[in-house]
């Protein structure tokens, strides 16, 4: 599978089910324009993961917004994330 894939449906069973999460938020009482999701799931027997972004238009926002959490959870167990560019213009 490619991870990199864009689709406008779900794709397989875990993508299905973050869908449902999404579609939940959506429908919940205390729901509010504006706000924003990535729901993963993972599943260790199959070694696979499903993700859906909910309120995004661009996934750049979507993961820096994700890292900003996971630099937090980082913080939490008294570690620190540092993320470095691997993009064009790295000197690798």
């Amino acid at each position: 599978m490619d991870a990199r894939r864009t689709e406008g449906q779900p794709h397989d069973r875990l993508t299905r089910l973050c869908d449902a999460m999404a579609d939940a938020l959506e429908a919940h009482p205390e729901h509010r324009d504006g706000d924003k999701a990535v729901i993963m799931l993972m599943n260790d027997e199959a070694g696979d993961g499903g993700l859906v972004l909910h309120g995004y238009d661009d996934h750049g926002e979507a993961a820096a917004d994700l890292l900003l959490h996971l630099k937090a959870i980082f913080a939490a167990d008294g570690k620190t994330l540092v993320v470095a560019s691997a993009g064009a213009g790295s000197p690798n």
